[in-house]
């Protein structure tokens, strides 16, 4: 009975693990966890990656928009929401992305959104303005983006 238990903790831990190292399923998780609610989910879809960056297209409630991530030493944490002006390299590298990482991200985002419904595409531009998001080293300071999922 032991060995089974242990077997399924190391299963367990292994595959948390795995979740944690692969951006595909660690983003929408960190964003799940942050904005979902059971009358109100979240679906997010695409998420592209260059680097230590990726960009999250989001939807919720009638809503959406893209968000900005960027992975840090506690994982991935959400830079800015906003909506077209993350499809630009110019404004990527703006942000601070290198020139090749913003070329790159903006790539593989056009290429993600390139089959999506377009009703999907019109929620990821409806989001005006750029809402930049608090990080760890804010200690928590006025973060503005617990109502988002109310």
């Amino acid at each position: 009975m032991k060995t089974i238990i242990a077997l399924l903790a190391c299963m367990l831990f292994a595959s948390m693990a795995s979740a944690d190292d692969d951006p595909l399923q660690a983003i929408p998780a960190r964003l799940k966890l942050l904005f979902e609610t059971p009358d109100k989910p979240l679906d997010i879809a695409p998420v592209v990656v260059e680097a230590d960056w990726a960009i999250a297209g989001w939807r919720q409630d009638g809503r959406g928009g893209r968000a900005l991530l960027k992975k840090t030493h506690h994982g991935w944490s959400i830079y800015l929401s906003s909506g077209d002006s993350l499809k630009d390299a110019g404004t990527l590298e703006k942000i601070g992305l290198s020139a090749n990482d913003a070329t790159e991200l903006a790539a593989k985002l056009k290429d993600a959104e390139a089959g999506l419904d377009p009703s999907a595409l019109a929620l990821f531009s409806s989001f005006e303005g750029t809402v930049m998001m608090m990080n760890e080293a804010s200690n928590g300071a006025g973060g503005g983006h617990e109502g988002h999922a109310q």
